[in-house]
């Protein structure tokens, strides 16, 4: 059995004194610290989860910051291709303006050109009847001569027109 001396009383006896003062001195501080190393994880959990939720909240503000940029971005590059297009439409319209002009402008003048070919064809018409009434006043000649010589100027006459 267990044989019960002084040196195991003694030894019970320090022992409980040494848990005592374990408790009193260390039990209670290394509560304490491991209380307070709880709050500070408690408390960087709390900083960290507060961190995520501004980060999470930039985020959509970066995002919906983007969007209208991009939004804007569009509008200008709309606004430029719908000018391009107004400008492109004014030139062509002023080029069409212009060649309607230059057509106009061609036009008075094979007109012009057109009248005075006719006009100088009647002189030179006029001139050749001249010179066909001269011959026949010169001449006496019957109707076959008569039209003979009528129908040799009227033959001569696109040789005439031409040469001038």
């Amino acid at each position: 059995m267990v044989d019960i001396n002084g040196t195991l009383i003694l030894q019970f006896v320090n022992f409980i004194v040494l848990v005592l003062i374990l408790a009193k001195f260390a039990y209670k501080p290394l509560l304490k610290v491991m209380e307070e190393r709880r709050q500070r994880i408690a408390a960087d959990l709390d900083e960290a989860a507060k961190a995520k939720t501004e980060a999470a909240q930039l985020k959509a503000d970066y995002e919906a910051q983007l969007r209208d940029a991009r939004a804007r971005a569009q509008e200008i590059v709309d606004k430029a291709v719908k000018a391009a297009d107004r400008e492109a439409q004014a030139q062509l319209d002023a080029v069409r303006e212009q060649i309607a002009r230059e057509k106009e402008i061609a036009q008075a003048e094979i007109t012009n050109e057109r009248e005075a070919a006719l006009k100088q064809m009647r002189q030179e018409v006029v001139t050749l009847s001249m010179a066909v009434a001269e011959k026949l006043l010169h001449k006496n000649m019957n109707d076959a001569q008569n039209e003979k010589l009528v129908a040799d100027y009227l033959d001569q006459l696109p040789h005439h027109a031409k040469g001038n």
